[in-house]
């Protein structure tokens, strides 16, 4: 098939008034040749001035390949889904609308694909740039919460156990002609902080045994604010890690039942080696963690709570 661009660069965003155009910015400003390229943003009913900036910059650069939409369906599969449909790319690239592109991620994304035909997709390092100060409670168990995704220098294939991150994933277009599209039961309506739409898709490539891979030359900044350490956002984020899996998983009894004993197994163990965060006197990063890994059990059995 014939695509009329290399890479689609794509974007959802829901009310990031404050970061959206420089994340739009970060990808036009790659050292990769504008022709092979398009920037599409999907704005999933932003109350915020997110649209009349988008459609500001559509006018002040009319020579890019620069498009966005409205997605209605409120949800970030929702938006998601619709940048794949829009996407006139043989490979979809997405960025978060709280993050910026580092020199070198879309030639670094297109060339791997080149020289692996075998790979159907592709992550990259996502590295958080806090706004505010971290909290004393903060520690590697909360990566998840500030999307820092780091697998290691070199590059390695993934195969279930770790998957790539929305903030920096990368597909080619053909995944979702043969899987489909975002589950859209799954993922972050609005407020609402259900996970798993990312996990649930790479499950469906890789039981289709196609190759998925960490790339950790290709790096976004990923911007943390205040919020995101208020610690009723951590248990609404902790519910919805749990709250996504139980929707992920319905309708498999097995698999749910085995599910709740692997949590209530990881807190038995956060318990364990949370007690080395007590012999160090950081009784704060002892009760989170707790916290976090009861909250993930709550989620899991009552998502509507999570949502």
């Amino acid at each position: 098939m014939s695509y009329p661009y290399k890479v689609s660069a794509v974007i959802c965003s829901y009310n990031r008034a404050r970061f959206i155009i420089n994340a739009v910015e970060s990808i036009f400003a790659q050292d990769y040749d504008r022709s092979l390229y398009e920037v599409i943003v999907v704005d999933n009913n932003s109350t915020d001035n997110t649209q009349e900036l988008l459609e500001a910059y559509r006018q002040q650069h009319p020579g890019y390949n620069f498009r966005y939409y409205i997605e209605t369906n409120q949800g970030v599969a929702w938006a998601r889904t619709r940048c794949a449909q829009e996407a006139k790319g043989e490979i979809v690239a997405y960025l978060d609308d709280d993050s910026t592109a580092q020199p070198g991620w879309l030639a670094s994304i297109a060339s791997f694909f080149d020289e692996h035909p075998a790979a159907w997709s592709v992550g990259g390092k996502i590295t958080p740039r806090f706004l505010t100060g971290i909290p004393d409670w903060y520690s590697k168990y909360f990566f998840g919460l500030v999307g820092n995704f780091d697998q290691g220098p070199r590059v390695k294939r993934l195969t279930g156990a770790r998957y790539p991150c929305g903030a920096n994933m990368a597909f080619r277009a053909e995944v979702f002609k043969e899987i489909g599209y975002f589950n859209t039961d799954l993922g972050r309506k609005g407020g609402g902080l259900l996970a798993n739409e990312e996990k649930d898709i790479y499950l469906r490539i890789l039981a289709q045994h196609h190759e998925v891979y960490y790339l950790p030359h290709v790096e976004v900044l990923h911007s943390v604010e205040s919020n995101k350490f208020d610690r009723n956002y951590v248990r609404r984020h902790s519910m919805g890690i749990g709250g996504g899996e139980r929707l992920r998983l319905k309708g498999q009894s097995v698999a749910l039942t085995v599910k709740l004993l692997e949590y209530i197994a990881k807190w038995g163990y956060a318990i364990a080696y949370g007690i080395g965060f007590l012999i160090r006197g950081q009784w704060s990063k002892f009760v989170m963690l707790e916290r976090f890994r009861w909250w993930v059990i709550m989620g899991f059995l009552n998502p509507a709570g999570a949502g």
